[in-house]
């Protein structure tokens, strides 16, 4: 153990060896927290060193300041000096001497304050739309927030959308967001064009399967009277499932089902009125039986509860909640022997009703009507991995007899 021995100057001393202490003096006024906490001091062994620049067995590493993944840097201490600090005015841009002389850039932060507070409100999204890109905002937030939107490139976006996930359809709702901050920058002024506009859209392949006629009516056969219901009125109006345990007998009048969507309530304003005869007539017809309820789809609970014990949703005992809808939906599908990795869903019934209408020789401009898409895009979505319908067409072209026979 080393003694030390006090030096002539006040607040240093030597080690035997003649090696400094460094002591830290703190006054009366820096222990009352008025004075703001200095970063760690640098060793002597690391003086001269580039920030994020380490050792390794094999050289010297790189840590990714944003990212904090490592990378070998070869073992040239000079070469590998000199790329550090080239990176580390890259990757921390608001470091460098050039950003202190420009002065304060804005930040991806900056951006999506801008989004959040002028355009996502216009947006009216739906809660679970809402919920969804919340969270995606807030993880690039967290991840490159910090970053300065000018130098910010495309290469900068196609990195963070590949490495932020593995799944290719988060993939492609992180390059949204992306492309709707940068825009809010664009508009700002801040940026001259959008990086995430340029980066490749990310395909993937739909997991669940798709509802054919003969699975339909193999799990409307072992569906209760109610759940059956609600089969044939979405199939028959398109409507989503939480439309379909909305609608009320009230809503049934002057020969027509007159709905608002739920999802485009507070966005397009779509509403359909949807004649009430043939097939839809007779569903309507079926659920008026000895149950009181104003509910068009509704069963009796199997067992009663005090009002207070209810669902904070449900306004009426017989009333069916969604989730409700796609338990049944799921036990009638097992019972029919149903099984797979990713199964149809009660959801699954609206693109099986567009599927048959399309087969039935609708447009898909008439099919996007009645499933009030915004866009025909969304339509051809829901149509995908159904059977294309045959077009008929005649040739309208007569051969003149030029020695035919």
């Amino acid at each position: 153990m080393f003694h030390q021995r006090k030096s002539a100057e006040a607040g240093s001393s030597t080690t035997m060896l003649g090696q400094p202490k460094v002591t830290t003096w703190c006054n009366a006024s820096c222990k009352r927290g008025n004075l703001p906490m200095m970063g760690r001091a640098r060793t002597s062994g690391r003086a001269g060193w580039p920030a994020n620049l380490y050792t390794c067995k094999d050289g010297f590493k790189y840590r990714n300041p944003v990212t904090r993944k490592d990378s070998w840097m070869g073992k040239d201490q000079a070469k590998a000096f000199a790329a550090a600090r080239t990176l580390n005015g890259l990757l921390s841009p608001g470091n460098n001497l050039v950003s202190r002389v420009a002065g304060k850039s804005e930040t991806i932060t900056d951006a999506i304050g801008v989004f959040r507070t002028a355009d996502m409100p216009g947006r009216n999204w739906a809660p679970k739309t809402a919920e969804l890109y919340k969270s995606v905002i807030d993880r690039i937030d967290r991840k490159i927030g910090t970053r300065q939107m000018v130098g910010f490139t495309v290469r900068d976006c196609a990195t963070f959308i590949r490495e932020v996930t593995e799944s290719p359809r988060s993939r492609q709702q992180f390059r949204l967001a992306l492309t709707w901050i940068f825009a809010c920058a664009v508009e700002e002024g801040w940026i001259e064009s959008n990086p995430a506009m340029q980066t490749r859209k990310t395909s993937y392949k739909r997991q669940r399967e798709r509802l054919t006629k003969d699975v339909y009516d193999a799990i409307w056969l072992q569906a209760p009277s109610w759940l059956q219901n609600a089969m044939d009125v979405s199939l028959l109006t398109l409507l989503r499932r939480e439309d379909v345990v909305s609608i009320q007998f009230a809503d049934v009048h002057d020969g027509a089902l007159w709905a608002i969507p739920g999802k485009t309530e507070n966005s397009t304003g779509a509403r359909v009125k949807i004649a009430l005869d043939g097939s839809l007539a007779d569903v309507v017809a079926r659920c008026r039986n000895d149950v009181l309820s104003p509910y068009l789809i509704h069963r009796l609970p199997e067992k009663a509860r005090p009002r207070d014990q209810r669902a904070k949703k449900r306004e009426h005992h017989t009333q069916v909640m969604p989730e409700q809808l796609s338990r049944e939906f799921a036990d009638a599908r097992e019972a029919a022997g149903i099984v797979s990795d990713n199964p149809p869903t009660f959801h699954e019934i609206r693109s099986l009703g567009g599927a048959q209408l399309r087969e039935a020789g609708w447009s898909v401009a008439e099919v996007q009507a009645l499933m009030t898409h915004t866009s025909p895009s969304m339509t051809e979505h829901y149509l995908e991995g159904h059977e294309v319908p045959w077009t008929e067409v005649r040739t309208g072209i007569q051969l003149s007899p030029i020695g035919r026979k």
